[in-house]
């Protein structure tokens, strides 16, 4: 049996055993105090570890005394304590020899070697007759492969017989451990001897060169622990008596009686009981003596009570059953004392079963009647016996003439007693012309012949069968007939095939040619390859190429084969059993789908055609025409620029890039540019690839991958869309573009335009102007100022006069007399159209008169005449000075929407307006308007004309 190392450290932890102790003998068991001496004897007969309170109800104590029992066997290293599972358990150990297991652990840990053992018990081990040992064999597989490992006793070692399983195999893995355990049992008439065994670790298939690995060991049977027999023992003695040389012989079911005759030696009445621990109850009976334990009352005793010193006789019948095999046998009887229940008392009576012959033999026939196969038959051995039975089986004839063959499987049988075997019988006829024709069939008679090996009685004959041959059908009569018949038949034949049969007309076998497709690129001709059969008989043949419509695609071509293989054959053709022609080559070279015929016309028959073979359809492939892979534009948007940079390269034109298969059938490349309309933009250009790249791309273009050209570059400048067509002319003579490609829309953004300064007298112009008037004086003149950046196409105007400008420039404007309002706006439009502005609006008024003096109002309460009380005049306004410029953030473009409209013709102004005017205007917020020009209102204020009327 084998069990997985899961736990090389060991999940059981046990106390640490004195140095120098070798384990239990029989001297230290004899020498042992009574108590200590039967726990050993118990722990030696249970063959398994035992608990503290086991020991204490052994020994009929609590488990203190136990402890003080097992501490003591401990230190002395008789016995063994673990912990398993945090309870303490005890082992008992028994004697090794120390030189043993030195050299075992030395040989397990041999440096270099890929499987290491650990054995234990390690050396030599001594046991009592009868009891349990087990071997447990640790192996680690410390090589890099996995291996599998035999673990086995040698057969020349003698325990070998004691072990349940002798020879183990384990399958492991590298670098992994795992454990093997050999049970013995060693048996109870077992002498007192050392015996040697020889332990093989084998590994052949993955270990050859370090293995087998041997360990020698020794196990030591000791006698009987009671042997030594203490004078107060009880003792006893069979009758009659018996040895393993001269055993009481005894039939099965027959009786057997042995008076065990026991002395009671003891000072105190003892009870006794006998048993036979290793028979079947159904073997034996005890009988003890019958008592009277009341008058008139007789009943059965279950054991002998003897006072002391007294003897007295049990009775013990031995009966094996009829189905008993032959053989010694020496059953150990136990005599068990009331007084001492730890004694053993035993005896041995040794007996041998007389062997019974009887092997009777039953011959079954499974198939005895055959017409081609072979009879089957059976032969049953049923041995009855109680002895092993070894036989041979054969099978003869026993007809004067052998015409079959015997065949018996299994030949030997091994029969064990009281079971059945069976051997099968094959009988086949051989000679099959031996079989009868009509009439009845045959029988052949056979015996079976039955041998035993050991030359043991047999009591019936020999068994005999018959087969039966069934004879042949009538219809194989009608075989022959037809077998004759044929014969003359092919013998005709021969004759008309050699001397009448005519010549044979030449046939195609085979009419094609290799490729079915040819490219024209390649300028070959199409191939034909045929091969005809009784070539001797061809007088001509002709080749015809044919469209696949049935029209004439080629000259017919003939071939006249009426002296042999003509000239211009005969590096393609060769005749042998048959004329086989290849790779002869027509006239057909042209594009295009063609289809051969062939036709032969024979010596006999000159004019007709005698076997006529098509082609599949041929095809040769035109040149591929050039085709545009890709073309597409370096960027999908432009930016129109002012000015080209230094090294004269424009950088404002559409670059674009295309790729090209087959540039090598390229004859011209048409690049032109339209709107998304449709309207042309870009005129056409033509690029002749006639005698190579053409000149106005040879710097652009490349041939690494077909026809690469990159960047090229376009006369589209003009801010707009563009869609630009590239076509392919193939060079085949074809006018029409083989391939044509567009670009998606790609765009040119016009300039951004950007009004830089709008200067009035030299300052940033406002949104709106408040300008007095004077009719007296003639008007004032502003002078105007601008400067515009964008685009090579831009328009700028001053509306709504003098309208076109230039970018940049200056003019002056003179205001008008009459009270109004005028707006100037500086308009740019860019090439795309879209427009930027910037608008004054400038308003004239005639300033209001100056208010006459108020009249003079007498002061109230006052009597009489007094001076009167004067209302002072409100002052003259100041000039207006220039509105400051508008907050950061206001839009340069701002036409003067939300400014006050401007004041009606011959509207009063308000008395108020000065005063109103003088808190918008801050001190410095703007220059004073030059000498000679009219001032400039807030335009935040508002005009004269825009006051509410005042009541005086």
């Amino acid at each position: 049996m084998t069990r997985q190392h899961l736990n090389p450290s060991g999940a059981e932890t046990g106390r640490q055993e004195p140095e120098g102790s070798g384990g239990l003998n029989m001297v230290d068991i004899l020498t042992l105090p009574d108590e200590q001496r039967q726990v050993v004897q118990w722990m030696m007969r249970k063959k398994s570890d035992v608990s503290l309170a086991e020991v204490a109800e052994r020994i009929d104590s609590n488990q203190s005394d136990a402890i003080a029992i097992m501490d003591e066997l401990v230190d002395q290293g008789f016995v063994q304590e673990m912990q398993i599972a945090g309870e303490a358990r005890y082992r008992i150990r028994l004697a090794a020899k120390r030189g043993t297991q030195q050299q075992t652990i030395q040989q397990a840990l041999a440096p270099g070697n890929p499987l290491s053992v650990i054995l234990n018990p390690s050396g030599d081990y001594a046991l009592v007759a009868g009891s349990n040992f087990d071997l447990c064999v640790t192996v680690s597989n410390k090589g890099n492969q996995s291996a599998l490992i035999d673990i086995f006793i040698d057969e020349v070692s003698y325990p070998r017989n004691w072990c349940i399983n002798p020879h183990e195999r384990l399958a492991l893995g590298a670098n992994s451990t795992s454990e093997v355990i050999f049970q013995f049992q060693v048996p109870l008439e077992a002498k007192p001897s050392t015996y040697n065994y020889l332990l093989v670790v084998d590994a052949p298939l993955h270990y050859p060169e370090d293995t087998p690995i041997r360990h020698n060991s020794r196990l030591q049977v000791l006698p009987p622990v009671e042997a030594a027999i203490r004078v107060s023992d009880p003792t006893f003695s069979l009758s009659p008596p018996t040895s393993s040389t001269a055993p009481a012989l005894l039939q099965p079911g027959a009786l057997l009686q042995v008076a065990v005759s026991i002395h009671n030696r003891s000072d105190r009445v003892d009870r006794f009981r006998l048993t036979c621990p290793e028979l079947n109850e159904k073997w034996y009976t005890v009988r003890y003596p019958e008592g009277l334990n009341s008058p008139g009352l007789v009943t059965t005793a279950t054991a002998l009570d003897l006072n002391p010193g007294e003897k007295g006789d049990i009775l013990l019948f031995l009966n094996p059953p009829m189905d008993a095999v032959a053989g010694t046998y020496f059953p150990t009887v136990r005599l068990y004392s009331a007084n001492n229940p730890d004694l053993v008392l035993l005896d041995v009576v040794y007996l041998q079963i007389l062997p019974t012959y009887l092997l009777t033999v039953e011959f079954r026939s499974l198939v005895g009647k055959v017409r081609r196969l072979a009879g089957l038959y059976e032969v049953r051995l049923n041995n009855s016996g109680n002895i092993s039975r070894e036989v041979i089986v054969r099978a003869k004839s026993l007809d004067e003439e052998d015409v079959c063959s015997y065949t018996v499987l299994p030949t030997m049988l091994r029969i064990t007693p009281f079971s059945l075997a069976t051997a099968e019988i094959k009988v086949k006829p051989l000679k099959w012309w031996r079989r009868p024709i009509y009439g009845g069939g045959r029988l052949i008679n056979f015996g079976v012949e039955i041998e035993d090996t050991q030359q043991l009685p047999l009591i019936n004959d020999a068994p005999q069968g018959t087969l039966y041959w069934e004879p042949r059908p009538w219809w194989q009569f009608l075989l022959v007939l037809l077998t004759v018949l044929g014969t003359v038949a092919a013998i005709a034949f021969l004759v008309w095939l050699l001397f009448f049969k005519p010549k044979p007309s030449p046939k195609v076998i085979e009419f094609g040619s290799q490729d079915n497709f040819y490219q024209a690129a390649e300028g070959d001709f199409i191939r034909l390859s045929w091969q005809i059969r009784n070539p001797q008989q061809l007088n001509s043949l002709t080749i015809t190429g044919q469209s696949p419509d049935g029209t004439a695609a080629i000259e017919p071509i003939s071939y006249d084969f009426s002296r042999g293989v003509p000239d211009q054959l005969k590096s393609f053709c060769a005749i042998r059993q048959i004329l086989i022609c290849k790779n002869v080559r027509t006239d057909a070279r042209k594009p295009g789908d063609y289809v051969f015929e062939l036709k032969i016309f024979p010596k006999n028959n000159k004019d007709i055609a005698s076997n006529i073979l098509k082609t599949n359809v041929i095809k040769i492939e035109p040149i591929a025409p050039p085709k545009i892979v890709e073309f597409s534009s370096s960027l999908p948007v432009y930016q129109e620029r002012l000015a080209v940079p230094p090294n004269n390269t424009p950088n404002d034109k559409i670059l674009l890039n295309w790729r090209i298969i087959n540039r090598d059938q390229i004859k011209e490349l048409q690049l032109i540019g339209r709107a998304p309309e449709g309207e042309v933009t870009s005129v056409l250009k033509r690029y002749n690839f006639s005698e190579g790249i053409a000149v106005g791309l040879k710097k652009y273009c490349s041939i690494e991958v077909g026809l690469l050209c990159k960047n090229v570059p376009t006369d589209a400048r003009k801010p707009g869309d563009y869609i630009f067509e590239l076509a392919v002319i193939p060079n085949n003579g074809q006018e029409e573009p083989s391939d044509t490609k567009k670009t998606d829309a790609i765009k040119i953004q016009a300039q951004p335009s950007k009004i830089v300064e709008f200067k009035i007298n030299n300052q940033e112009a406002l949104a709106k102007y408040l300008v007095p008037i004077n009719k007296n004086k003639p008007g004032g003149i502003f002078r105007i100022s601008w400067k515009v950046e964008g685009g090579k196409d831009i328009k700028v105007q001053l509306l709504p006069s003098p309208g076109n400008v230039p970018t940049s420039g200056s003019l002056p404007y003179t205001i008008s007399q009459k009270p109004g309002s005028e707006t100037l706006t500086l308009q740019v439009t860019n090439a795309a159209g879209e427009q930027i502005s910037r608008s004054v609006t400038i308003e004239t008024f005639e300033p209001p008169p100056p208010p006459a003096p108020p009249p003079l109002i007498p002061a109230p309460g006052a009597k009489g005449s007094t001076a009167p009380t004067l209302v002072p005049a409100p002052p003259i306004p100041p000039p207006l000075p220039i509105a400051p410029p508008p907050a950061a953030g206001a839009p340069a473009g701002d036409t003067g929407a939300g400014s006050p409209p401007p004041p009606a013709p011959g509207a009063a102004a308000s008395p108020t307006a000065p005063s109103a005017a003088a808190p918008g205007a801050a001190p410095g917020a703007a220059a004073s308007p030059a000498p000679g020009s009219p001032s400039l209102s807030d335009p935040d204020s508002l005009s004269p004309s825009e006051l509410p009327p005042r009541s005086d």
